[in-house]
């Protein structure tokens, strides 16, 4: 049975495949803005993937993906210090799992072993959108919920 990507990507593939809009929400400004430039970044990497584009433009847009979910992580990770976050374990662990599949798959792409495929994508967005939805949608209330002016310093 087909899904929606396989759909696209038949017709042309240039409809997002994460869309932002308030359901992804997780009513956290910084939060919210990360994620939607996370999404932005997924949907640029599919784009240039049903566009054919050449490996370097492809790994480019992957890398820029990755270093900007390590960023976004570590933003993350300083909120639930500020505010006590009780999942902070859990979450951390969901991290590291992304941070070391990406990873793979950036070395297996950079390799010739594996060249990126529907299943990457698709595996890039449910991992995002699940995480967003459930993981980060926690944290954002418990955030909200504690209610203490959060300050983070980017370094």
């Amino acid at each position: 049975m087909k899904d929606l990507l396989d759909v696209q990507l038949e017709k042309g593939g240039t409809m997002p495949i994460v869309t932002w809009d308030g359901s992804l929400a997780v009513g956290h400004k910084m939060i919210d803005e990360h994620h939607e430039h996370l999404v932005e970044l997924l949907n640029k990497a599919y784009d240039e993937f049903c566009e054919k584009k050449a490996a370097q433009d492809i790994a480019a847009v992957l890398d820029e993906l990755a270093d900007y979910a390590t960023y976004h992580f570590a933003q993350e990770e300083l909120l639930m210090d500020e505010t006590d976050y009780p999942s902070k374990d859990e979450h951390l662990l969901d991290h590291a799992y992304f941070v070391k599949r990406i990873g793979e798959i950036q070395r297996d792409f950079a390799t010739g072993g594996v060249p990126i495929s529907l299943e990457i994508i698709s595996f890039l967005r449910g991992w995002l959108v699940r995480h967003i939805s459930q993981s980060d949608a926690d944290l954002g209330a418990h955030a909200a919920r504690v209610k203490k002016p959060v300050v983070i310093v980017l370094q």
